[in-house]
C-alpha cells in the first residue's frame, strides 16, 4: 500500500494538467496567533469596509486580516456565527466606506431603446408517415435602457436611476433563530444606524425615481439572438423549412 501513496502535484505534472487551486472562505494561510480568549480579528476588503470575524486565516470571503481584534462574550457564539455566515457589516464601524459609496452613487440619466430579433416560431407538419417542423422567423420587438444618448433606436423615453439604501437590524424569531429585519429604505442609512444598524455587503439599489420602482432592464438585449432594422421586418417574414424533428410514425 505504501506504493499507492502518490505526489499528486508531481502526478498532474507529468500528465501535463494544471494544477488549480481555488481559493474559498476559510482557506489559506493561517496567522500566527497568542490570544487565547475568544476573538475576532478586523478584516478589510479592497473597498475599505470592514467586519470582525472569528477567524485566524490571512484572507477570508475577499477580506484582509489585520491587527486589531476585540474580544466577543462567548455566550454569544450563535449570535457572531449569523453575522459572520450571513456577511454582515456594522455601520458603525464603515462610516467612512458608506460615505465614500453615498458621494460616488450619484443619479444618473438613461434613455430607453428598441431592439427587433427574428424570434422562430415552430409549425408542424404531417404527411402521414413523417413528421417535419418548418419555423416562422416573425419580427419581434422588445426594450431595454442604456445610458449611451447615442445608442441607435432610442424611443424618446427617459428615466432619472436614483440610489436607495437599506439596512437592519438582528432580531430573534419564534424558534429562536437569528433574523435579519430590514429596514426603510432611504438615502442616507448613517442617519438610520441607531435603530438598523448593519448592512449587508450589497447594501444598495436603483431605482426609477418617477415611480420608485426597480429600475429593472426589460427583457435586456440578447446578444445571441439576430437583430434586424426596422425595414427589414418585411423580407425577413417569412416560413423557412428546418431540420429538427424528422421521424417515421410507427
Amino acid at each position: 500500500m505504501k506504493n499507492l501513496k502518490l505526489n499528486i502535484k508531481k502526478f498532474l505534472a507529468l500528465s501535463g494538467i494544471s494544477l488549480v487551486l481555488v481559493s474559498t472562505a476559510g482557506c489559506g494561510k493561517k496567522a500566527d496567533c497568542d490570544i487565547k480568549d475568544y476573538h475576532a480579528h478586523k478584516y478589510v476588503n479592497n473597498d475599505g469596509y470592514c467586519r470582525y470575524i472569528d477567524s485566524e486565516y490571512l484572507t477570508y470571503d475577499g477580506y484582509e486580516r489585520q491587527d486589531e481584534y476585540e474580544y466577543l462574550n462567548p455566550i454569544e457564539k450563535d449570535y457572531n456565527k449569523f453575522l459572520k455566515t450571513n456577511k454582515i457589516l456594522r455601520i458603525e464601524e464603515n462610516i467612512d466606506a458608506i460615505q465614500r459609496t453615498q458621494e460616488q452613487n450619484q443619479d444618473f440619466l438613461e434613455y430607453r431603446y428598441a431592439y427587433t430579433y427574428l424570434m422562430p416560431v415552430p409549425i408542424v407538419h404531417s404527411t402521414g408517415k413523417t413528421t417535419y417542423i418548418t419555423y416562422m422567423y416573425v419580427p419581434t420587438t422588445h426594450y431595454s435602457w442604456t445610458s449611451d444618448p447615442n445608442h441607435s433606436r432610442l424611443t424618446g423615453e427617459t428615466r432619472v436611476c436614483h440610489y436607495v439604501y437599506a439596512s437592519y437590524k438582528i432580531e430573534k424569531n419564534e424558534r429562536g433563530k437569528y433574523v435579519l429585519i430590514q429596514g426603510p429604505e432611504n438615502q442616507d442609512i448613517i442617519s438610520a444606524r441607531k435603530d438598523y444598524p448593519f448592512i449587508l455587503e450589497k447594501y444598495y439599489k436603483i431605482i426609477d425615481l418617477a415611480n420608485g420602482l426597480d429600475a429593472s432592464y426589460e427583457d435586456m438585449e440578447n446578444d445571441d439572438v439576430t437583430n434586424i432594422e426596422e425595414e427589414e421586418q418585411q423580407e425577413n417574414d417569412k416560413t423557412e423549412q428546418g431540420k429538427t424533428l424528422t421521424k417515421e410514425n410507427k
